[in-house]
């Protein structure tokens, strides 16, 4: 079965982001420093880094368990259940107060970073189909690839520009915050 949200330790994607919320396009990068497996699920440690005018930087969680793979933040909403798994077309959910649904399986993206075949098509409706929707698309070994969101407030684009591996300047960069973390984290217990 196809992976169409791979979890792949030091992995940087850079995407392009164009709003109505700003002038200008943004540079955003999403970073996979860590990947740890437990027992019911897997993780990745993620970096978002979002540049227009500021460089602004957010830290969180993608989760993939037998049943969801899960963003604890994002570009254009947040955190969200980016699909089910195992992935199949047709299958709908609801994350309140919006709708979702996997509408294909072989769409054909051509976005800054290439050209993709057999990438799934996810439709959002936004309160039902009230407010908007959110259609985004995940190639097949790759993930996220373009998302068009089209709500009554803002109208925003994100497309993958390129995926590479983090350089040995980042790695060595998020080693060291992790190990400070794990410090500041025994300190706290035994403060307790």
């Amino acid at each position: 079965m196809a992976d169409y949200f791979p979890l792949k330790k030091n992995t940087r994607r850079e995407y392009c982001f164009e709003s109505t919320e700003f002038e200008g396009k943004a540079k955003v990068y999403i970073d996979i420093a860590k990947v740890f497996k437990r027992a019911n699920y897997t993780a990745a440690k993620t970096r978002m880094i979002f540049i227009l005018r500021d460089t602004n930087i957010d830290e969180y969680l993608i989760t993939k368990s037998k049943k969801w793979v899960t963003t604890a933040n994002g570009v254009i909403i947040g955190g969200r259940k980016e699909f089910p798994l195992p992935v199949k077309a047709g299958i709908k959910w609801v994350e309140a107060p919006d709708t979702n649904e996997i509408v294909s399986l072989s769409e054909k993206v051509f976005v800054k970073a290439g050209k993709f075949e057999k990438c799934m098509k996810v439709v959002s409706y936004l309160s039902g189909g009230d407010s908007g929707k959110s259609v985004r698309y995940y190639a097949p070994g790759v993930g996220y690839i373009l998302e068009k969101y089209s709500a009554e407030d803002k109208t925003c684009k994100i497309e993958l520009v390129s995926v590479s591996n983090l350089s040995k300047e980042l790695i060595e960069q998020y080693e060291l915050k992790a190990a400070k973390d794990k410090e500041k984290e025994k300190k706290k217990k035994l403060a307790l």
